[in-house]
């Protein structure tokens, strides 16, 4: 736990405090501006299934890297690290191959024949947007890898030896309180747990329980893909470019997509995201961050079907 602290600290003392202030503010009114004008549902999401989708994603997710990035200017340094046009290639394609990610949803058109049941094809349909997605993503990010860094590093944050798990349990086990104090909230009851789409979906004929167990399998295994891209790729393809420079972008960049999620959330995101990156970036692996990740949403279900059950 004591080296983990050290991480911390080591990356606090490399920020210029006024410049990361200066993000943390730029961040805020992106959130306070977001639940005021409900930019990505209310919005963004107006335009689903058409091109303008992807773009206006793309527009959204540029505002939150590109001026991060920018930010750094205000050094010697910086503005070396800016001027790197390598660095801006892969800025570009980070956002295209997440708003990619985003805009893939033509997989749906192919389930349905398959289906009769109206349930049980919504139920395969809700499962399938945890898997189809991401793994396009996942795929997307390892043939970049092939062709540009296979030959310097391993597959990005694929590293378990040597990374010591056991502080990372204590962190998540630290996490339930959190949980169960926010699980008082109306935001976070109202929208967690996600599986409650599958049990409305279920009829009493249906097994309820095999559905909600493949459901959250799907659900689970999204979380590695977006630990593998914020963590993995967003921090360990970008290092050789921004070194530790690369946490915080990817950081406001992981706030932005909770812009659809409870408040709290997005905003408790944009640390989790330090915090992980961090870890990324030291341990150069992701395992931490997919166990971390992964036991948060799981006890974020798990509080939450019981609050339903209450009910």
């Amino acid at each position: 736990m004591r080296s983990i602290w050290q991480y911390f600290k080591d990356y606090i003392g490399e920020q210029h405090p006024v410049h990361l202030l200066v993000v943390l503010a730029y961040t805020a009114v992106a959130i306070v501006l977001n639940y005021r004008y409900d930019i990505e549902n209310g919005i963004i999401d107006r335009h689903h299934g058409t091109l303008k989708h992807l773009y206006l994603y793309f527009l959204l997710y540029a505002a939150a890297m590109v001026p991060a990035y920018l930010s750094y200017a205000y050094s010697r340094e910086g503005r070396k690290m800016l001027s790197d046009i390598r660095l801006w290639i892969r800025i570009f394609l980070a956002l295209l191959i997440f708003c990619i990610y985003c805009y893939f949803y033509q997989y749906r058109e192919w389930i349905s024949p398959f289906f009769d049941s109206y349930a049980v094809k919504t139920i395969i349909r809700i499962c399938a947007d945890q898997v189809f997605q991401s793994t396009l993503m996942f795929l997307l990010i390892v043939l970049f890898w092939w062709f540009s860094d296979r030959k310097e590093r391993p597959l990005y944050g694929f590293k378990v030896k040597g990374v010591n798990m056991r502080p990372y349990l204590w962190m998540m086990a630290g996490m339930v309180p959190l949980i169960i104090a926010a699980s008082f909230s109306t935001d976070f009851q109202n929208y967690y747990p996600t599986a409650r789409r599958i049990v409305n979906l279920c009829t009493e004929s249906m097994p309820t329980w095999a559905y909600v167990t493949l459901y959250e399998i799907c659900y689970g295994s999204e979380f590695f893909h977006i630990e593998f891209f914020f963590r993995g790729f967003l921090i360990l393809a970008f290092v050789r470019y921004a070194g530790s420079k690369a946490i915080l972008p990817a950081a406001v960049f992981y706030c932005f997509v909770h812009f659809g999620k409870p408040a709290g959330e997005c905003i408790s995101s944009l640390f989790g995201g330090i915090i992980l990156g961090v870890l990324s970036y030291r341990t150069r692996s992701i395992a931490a961050g997919v166990l971390v990740h992964l036991g948060i949403a799981m006890l974020m279900e798990l509080v939450a079907g019981i609050w339903m059950l209450y009910k």
